[in-house]
């Protein structure tokens, strides 16, 4: 069993070579990858490159392509390098995992051949339980309710139940639908036969399409709830992008994945045009509110 870590790094050097050296110590894992995402701190490489050694490979990519495109470009090195491993985990540098985490994740991969994907669950930076940890795949009705603040506060009840309960995580294996992006493990098969992440996506969305792929061929992906990661969120997503370029983001993204994935009609594809046109009117407001209250 021969298990690479494939982790994507964009302007966050420093919290990449702590996580590094965390987990190169780890016995379970053969190799790890880091891939600099084309990131514009100049110096990202050079300070990355100090803790390149026979298990860490530091590489660049051409362009930052997002975060399927990172992972992406780490593993099919591998494989053009003639490196084989039967176990991917894909991982934000933003995070904290023990060895014993990840040796149960992978016990259950070797011993159930329909599970392509699985993930400890994902706790915050005080150990509290995330609740989206995991989550049922956005359908066309519950992102139009997410398209706008107003109709969320107005059907608030009607989002939850895109969510898994806490009583459905006390399992100790729990069948889910998307998981987490920040940490997960994934079959290299699994990933051939999905063709490897779908890159027309830049940020967002990358965990419900994964989800679907994992649907198209007949696997599952299991949330392995008696293990945990932490998720520290260096917000360097909010460094680089402004709230309302991250806000067009999420549109673009969302609108790929219900044309491509779930075929929505043009009607369908007016009302998400309609009700992105009242989010920006929405954000006229919101904006200058978010700016006073970080003052």
């Amino acid at each position: 069993m021969r298990v690479a870590v494939i982790i994507v790094e964009f302007n966050d050097a420093e919290e990449t070579i702590k996580y590094v050296k965390k987990i190169e110590t780890y016995q379970n894992i053969q190799r790890i990858v880091v891939v600099d995402n084309h990131s514009t701190n100049l110096n990202a490489v050079s300070l990355l490159k100090e803790v390149q050694s026979e298990k860490v490979l530091i590489l660049q990519a051409d362009k930052n392509g997002g975060y399927n495109y990172g992972n992406n470009f780490g593993i099919r090195y591998l494989e053009k390098n003639g490196e084989k491993y039967d176990y991917f985990i894909i991982s934000n540098p933003d995070v904290e995992v023990q060895e014993t985490a990840i040796q149960e994740c992978l016990a259950l991969l070797e011993k159930d051949e329909t599970i392509g994907i699985t993930a400890p669950r994902m706790l915050n930076a005080s150990g509290k339980p995330i609740r989206r940890s995991s989550w049922k795949t956005r359908t066309f009705g519950l992102d139009v309710i997410h398209a706008t603040r107003f109709l969320e506060l107005l059907f608030y009840p009607k989002l939850r139940s895109g969510e898994y309960l806490e009583t459905e995580y006390r399992q100790r294996y729990l069948p889910v639908e998307a998981i987490s992006g920040a940490f997960f493990i994934i079959k290299f098969d699994v990933w051939q036969q999905i063709g490897g992440f779908d890159e027309n996506v830049f940020l967002f969305y990358e965990e419900d399409i994964l989800a679907k792929k994992m649907r198209e061929i007949g696997k599952k992906t299991v949330s392995c709830n008696e293990v945990n990661f932490r998720h520290y969120e260096s917000q360097i997503i909010g460094k680089t992008l402004s709230y309302y370029s991250k806000i067009q983001q999420l549109y673009k993204s969302k609108m790929y994945y219900h044309k491509t994935y779930h075929h929505i009609s043009r009607v369908q594809i007016l009302i998400f045009k309609i009700l992105h046109f009242f989010r920006n009117i929405e954000l006229l407001l919101e904006i200058p509110i978010r700016k006073i209250l970080k003052k």
